[in-house]
């Protein structure tokens, strides 16, 4: 697929107020293939998150669907969802990624929980059409442990006031069959303008890993300075392929 040009996967994201939000949102963004300084549209994105019952308890739900349209999908297809299940208090519960980029169609399950003090999670992954295991691993850490979309909550959360650029934090995320160290970066703030035709002032906060021992970028959000802190654009590199998606309403 397109030998010799490097691409980047860039997603767009809205997620919810904080970390204890229970409003229920549905929220849609236009999603662009960004190659150099040129923006091509490429499909939808769309977030919805509530408060559900899992497990016989309340818990607060968010799903991320993307999808790129047939125009795109003839440079590169996308049918990603993503799920996050949080107890209302942002202990991690269950986690499920479907994906299906290009050639590539994995189902990934996080079940997380406490035990002896300590935050266990048993992670799979799968082939989504041959049902063949290909990773299955149960990790242990002493501090709580985040999925891709609570990691993007609680990146939400940090308070930057008074904070120069490079400050930084570190969280532990499942990524496939592993648990990396997710180190979340402000690097200061700009204006972004999105596709509802308004202006932000907006944060921007990095998030790198060393999953295979070279420090990457694997997200950039923008949100908003002020509260609630709305995630305006949100740039995720995921596979060889670069989409950007932006606050549509």
């Amino acid at each position: 697929m397109f030998p010799g040009l490097r691409f980047k996967i860039h997603f767009i994201l809205i997620l919810s107020v904080s970390v204890l939000s229970i409003n229920a949102q549905d929220i849609s963004y236009n999603l662009y293939f960004s190659v150099g300084f040129v923006n091509v549209s490429a499909g939808k994105a769309r977030l919805s998150e509530g408060v559900t019952t899992y497990d016989g308890k309340s818990a607060r739900m968010s799903r991320l669907t993307m999808t790129t349209g047939r125009g795109t999908d003839r440079i590169f297809s996308l049918r990603d969802t993503i799920e996050s299940y949080n107890s209302l208090t942002g202990q991690g519960l269950f986690y499920r990624k479907i994906v299906n980029e290009g050639s590539k169609h994995n189902i990934e399950t996080a079940s997380f929980s406490v035990q002896n003090g300590e935050y266990v999670v048993d992670l799979l992954t799968k082939d989504a059409l041959t049902g063949r295991i290909s990773g299955k691993r149960t990790e242990k850490r002493s501090s709580r442990i985040f999925d891709m979309l609570s990691m993007l909550t609680f990146a939400r959360t940090i308070d930057t006031g008074g904070k120069d650029p490079g400050y930084t934090r570190t969280l532990p995320m499942v990524n496939g069959d592993m648990v990396v160290d997710q180190y979340i970066i402000y690097e200061g703030n700009k204006t972004v303008k999105a596709d509802d035709r308004k202006k932000y002032d907006c944060m921007v906060i990095s998030v790198r890993d060393r999953k295979y021992g070279k420090e990457r970028e694997t997200l950039k959000a923008y949100v908003t300075k002020d509260p609630p802190h709305k995630p305006v654009q949100l740039d995720i590199v995921v596979g060889v392929a670069s989409i950007r998606a932006l606050l549509a309403d």
